[in-house]
């Protein structure tokens, strides 16, 4: 069933049935890795809760001001210390605490941002993380997306990252499932609301100076994309009627490995 929600809690998204791209990435690892995900088993990490900071603190920052708190620093070596911290983790309980390091880093990152005109210009009008529901038509399957910004012309996502240059981010593109994200997401943006859309990033530095960059997805990548996202759902149906979920090596073989192309491109000598 098609259908848009607007102001759905994340927790509520995310707890959902419905496959997700974030889904799709750990099924293109294997079937197991996939299960593990959905019983709710992955840690988040570090990276991915300052990842979730940094998408508030630029896109929704009243969810921000209620989900994290920047966390003053106590002496707990003293009595007096210990009993101030103790009453600042039970006032705040329920945010993610930041320090005031981490603080700076979200206001530079944010400055970055709006200082890069297609950055600024893409952020201008829209909505944030807008949760749309279909069925994908070959599978059968019920699907979800909760893009970053929908705006008339597209879709974008924020993304903090080590480096935005052109040539390191494309590497991240496809070491982290981005081309199939961005393939998924214009998919279930036509199947939803009939509209075709390009799908863009901003990225963003996580050390100084911060740079910004912003790129489109090209449609070779859209096309690679949505063949790894068709090929894994196709994956994820047969693991469902067969009930099961196998990991690397199905038949539990024993295969013969290689160095990596790029470890083995050198002459040997005879």
């Amino acid at each position: 069933m098609k259908r848009i929600v607007r102001n759905l809690p994340n927790a509520t998204y995310h707890s959902g049935s419905e496959i997700s791209h974030s889904g799709i990435v750990q099924l293109l690892r294997s079937p197991e890795h996939y299960l593990q995900y959905k019983n709710g088993t992955v840690e988040p990490t570090p990276a991915m809760e300052f990842g979730s900071a940094f998408h508030n603190f630029i896109l929704e920052p009243e969810v921000f001001a209620k989900e994290f708190t920047l966390a003053p620093k106590f002496d707990k070596r003293t009595k007096e210390g210990k009993e101030l911290g103790a009453k600042w983790d039970e006032n705040n309980a329920k945010k993610s605490p930041l320090t005031g390091e981490q603080m700076d880093t979200l206001a530079a990152m944010r400055m970055s941002v709006f200082n890069h005109e297609g950055a600024a210009k893409l952020l201008r009008e829209g909505e944030a993380e807008t949760s749309l529901f279909w069925t994908e038509e070959y599978t059968g399957l019920p699907c979800r997306i909760r893009p970053d910004w929908m705006f008339s012309r597209g879709l974008a996502d924020l993304k903090s990252c080590i480096t935005a240059g052109r040539d390191g981010f494309s590497k991240a593109v496809a070491s982290l499932g981005y081309d199939v994200q961005a393939a998924f997401y214009i998919d279930g943006m036509k199947a939803v609301t009939g509209k075709t859309v390009n799908f863009y990033f901003i990225a963003v530095e996580k050390s100084a100076p911060f740079s910004t960059a912003c790129y489109m997805a090209s449609q070779e990548m859209v096309k690679v994309g949505r063949a790894k996202y068709r090929g894994a759902l196709e994956l994820l149906k047969w693991c469902q009627d067969n009930n099961s979920y196998p990991g690397y090596q199905p038949g539990g073989q024993i295969e013969t490995i290689d160095l990596p192309r790029w470890a083995a491109n050198f002459d040997l000598e005879d």
